[in-house]
Formats: C-alpha cells, structure tokens, sequence
C-alpha cells in the first residue's frame, strides 16, 4: 500500500541587532543583469526633454502568502505574514531611493522637479491617493497567492496606479511644462515559501518551505513625454542573484494535520517572519541604488 506524508521545512538565521532603517557599512553593491531590463518606446523616448519631474518612488513588497503543494492524496498548505514594515521604515527607504536618484540625475545637467515643487499643481491635487488599509497599515495589491504593501516617500505621494502606469495621468503637466515624468517602482518578495513533492515507489509526500531571502521581483519605471508617448524600463526577476540572502527570523506559529484517510492527508502551518532592519534595509537599498544607475545610464544613452 502506498502510503502519504505531509512535511514543512523552516529555514531560519540569526538576525543583527541594529537600529530600524540603519544603513550597513558592510552593504555590498548589487549586480543587475541587463539582460533582464528592458526599454520600451511607445511613442515616446527618455531623451525627449531635459527637464524631468519625478512625483514619486514606490517600493513593493510582500506581507502576505498562501502556497500549496499536493502530490497524490498529501497535501501540504503555509501562509506567512512579514511583521517589521513600518511606516517609518518603509517611508524613509523609499525617500532615500527617490532623493539619490534626483541627486544623480541633477549631477548629470538635468532639470529635475519633485513632488514638493509641483504638489500645488491642479493635476497633482487633483491626483487620487490609494487607501491605507487598516489591516496592514499601507495600500495593499494582491498578486495571488502574495499580498503586498505599496510604500512612498510620504502618504501624500500615494498616487492611485492605474494599470496604464505611474507616469501617465501626469501627461497633462508634461505637456503643459514640456518636460518629462519619470515615476520608478521596484517590487520585492519576502520570505520565500514554495511547495515540495516527492513520489516514490510505495509513498507520495508534499510540504511547504520557507527562506528568509528577499528576491527582486521585478521594476517598472515609467516616463511619459508632452506629446503623451510613453516609455518604460522593465526589469525583470532576479531569481538567481538575490537582495538579501536572509531579511530576518521566521517562526511557525500553528500547525494543524488532518488525515482524511491512508490515502488522503493534508497538513497546514502559519508562518510569521520579523524582520531584521538592517538586513532588509541593505536589501532595498542595494537594488535601488543600483536601479537607479541604471536609470541614470539608460538616460544618457537617449540623450546622445
């Protein structure tokens, strides 16, 4: 008789004892794979106009996950939920993202606005902001089976997206100022958690793992020109060259095992991960400071 087991595999480190939004010295530069970036020109070019307005710069990351794993009758199910983004912290990366990524460009001759020198503009109060939710303290979208928070340098830079990208509802200002808007957004996931199935001759089993790594997911920075042509830069996931090899401590919390049958068993495990601040902010820094080069290469090239 062929038999069934169900199993969850915690992978766990120790975390450092730092300040929450510390900066390590010891952060290493990140290597972005340019094969995995991409731009792309829909009527529009970077180089259109030196004069830039950047309205703000959202970071993206998972606070929740579902994942199941079956392989015969054994099935296996893990949530996890990221205690550690605080506003605070998640407001001041993304703040210091959007200045160095502002400094540079102004380094290189651009004109550069903010949100700060066009908050006053009808298009920019006029601009709807995403809700907070309650639950997770920020705005939240839902990738299944990830639920992710969507931080800003501040909650009046919480621009509602639509799918169209950051950059385009501001096509009016670019046409009135003649200049270009230019809006990043970097998603991140962590943990890890995913699914594991095994078939042998008399058993089938299936468990959930976790990872403290934080993973790029991916970039979207989004411009659009005066005339309203669009481009964008795409970076795709770096699943092999990771943020953070470890973002903080996880814990199980519950597991609960069920069997239905010989045949038929299913465990499931909740997962908590608290994060180490240094840890995680040298993550996000490290992957924005090294998108934002990019950028700045990416606009010389099309000023050329």
């Amino acid at each position: 008789m062929r038999t069934f087991m169900v199993i969850l595999v915690l992978i766990t480190t120790a975390w450092h004892s730092s300040p929450a939004g510390a900066q390590s010295a010891a952060m290493k530069p990140f290597d972005l794979n340019m094969d995995r970036v991409k731009v792309n020109t829909f009527g529009g070019k970077l180089g259109d106009s030196r004069t830039y307005f950047v309205p703000s710069y959202n970071l993206v990351v998972s606070v929740h996950g579902s994942v199941w794993a079956q392989k015969g009758g054994a099935q296996a199910h893990g949530k996890f939920f990221v205690e550690g983004l605080t506003q605070p912290l998640m407001h001041a990366l993304a703040t210091k993202l959007q200045d160095d990524l502002v400094t540079q460009m102004r380094a290189a001759g651009y004109t550069v606005l903010t949100y700060d020198d066009l908050k006053n503009e009808a298009d920019v109060v006029g601009r709807g902001r995403d809700k907070v939710n309650e639950k997770w303290g920020f705005p939240i979208r839902h990738a299944t089976p990830l639920t992710y928070i969507i931080a800003a340098p501040s909650e009046e830079q919480q621009f509602n997206n639509p799918g169209v990208g950051a950059a385009w509802p501001f096509r009016g200002i670019a046409k009135q100022k003649n200049l270009m808007v230019l809006s990043p957004e970097i998603t991140f996931t962590v943990p890890q958690m995913y699914g594991q199935t095994r078939a042998g001759y008399s058993s089938n089993s299936a468990g959930i793992a976790t990872d403290p790594a934080m993973m790029l997911q991916g970039a979207w920075i989004a411009a659009v020109n005066g005339k309203g042509g669009t481009v964008n830069i795409m970076v795709q996931q770096h699943g092999m060259r990771l943020a953070a090899d470890s973002t903080g401590i996880i814990k199980q919390l519950s597991e609960q095992a069920y069997e239905f049958s010989k045949e038929w068993q299913r465990t499931s495990g909740d997962f908590s991960m608290t994060l180490d601040p240094v840890a995680f902010t040298d993550g996000i820094m490290r992957v924005g400071l090294a998108i934002n080069a990019m950028i700045i290469s990416e606009l010389a090239k099309a000023h050329k």
